[in-house]
């Protein structure tokens, strides 16, 4: 895991978080991000390095419960900082060694296209797109 101070200056020195930056080692990398244009500020807060915090302080209050890793079943390609931490829990090893021995992320696969529902009316054939029939 990267030393909490390199973590900080890493962070600090980034314009924009975004969820999928890999910018820690937090297995679940989550950021609170308010913004109030009345008063001209956005608080931003990386979520996840602060529970890693309370959770050393208080681990009492945290439970992880552990189950294997699904295979990726996603439409696009795999974000690279999701497959760093699914390779981490799957060979028992920390995100940043995960990182080094990472090949591809897993790619896409489309989701299987919806067969036409087709009625037959007065000889002439509608097809009905049954995703947009707003049922009531």
């Amino acid at each position: 895991m990267l030393a909490l101070e390199q973590a900080r200056a890493i962070i600090a020195a980034q314009e924009t978080w975004d969820v999928n930056d890999d910018l820690c080692d937090c297995t679940y990398q989550r950021i609170g991000y308010w913004n109030n244009p009345y008063i001209g500020e956005t608080y931003e807060i990386r979520l996840c390095c602060v529970w890693a915090e309370f959770e050393k302080q208080y681990p009492q209050f945290f439970k992880r419960t552990q189950i294997d890793p699904a295979e990726w079943d996603g439409e696009v390609d795999m974000p690279r900082s999701i497959y760093h931490r699914q390779l981490s829990k799957s060979l028992g090893i920390p995100v940043a060694d995960a990182r080094l021995v990472a090949e591809e992320a897993p790619k896409g696969k489309p989701k299987a296209q919806p067969v036409p529902f087709v009625l037959l009316v007065g000889g002439r054939e509608l097809e009905i797109d049954l995703r947009k029939v707003r049922f009531h």
